[in-house]
């Protein structure tokens, strides 16, 4: 122990130059490793934005509909297409044989 005593108290200045140096270097390695406050606490804002806006869009697909149901009103406005288009050619039928009617009408007067 006196021994150890010793070469500290003989080598003071190069001991203590050396804690500084690897004080130093501990302090420059905590600013490479570790996020400053201000950088932490921005990120923090940012991350929370996020989490709102997670939970905003969460809760806005709740009420769009699922994939059957999609498929089932596709399948619907189908049959709707294929029913108005039929519709449509009978009343263009209809509109041709009333043409006629009043041509055949205005003919026999």
């Amino acid at each position: 122990m006196a021994d150890a005593l010793e070469f500290i108290n003989n080598n003071f200045k190069w001991l203590s130059a050396f804690a500084y140096l690897a004080f130093i270097g501990l302090l420059a390695w905590f600013n490479q490793r570790f996020t400053p406050r201000r950088d932490h606490e921005h990120l923090n804002k940012k991350l929370s934005q996020i989490d709102q806006q997670m939970t905003q869009v969460k809760a806005d697909i709740k009420h769009l509909p699922t994939k059957e149901e999609v498929h089932r009103l596709d399948k619907t406005l189908s049959g709707l297409t294929e029913t108005i288009n039929a519709t449509q050619e009978g009343i263009s039928r209809l509109e041709r044989k009333t043409d006629l009617l009043l041509e055949n009408e205005l003919r026999n007067d």
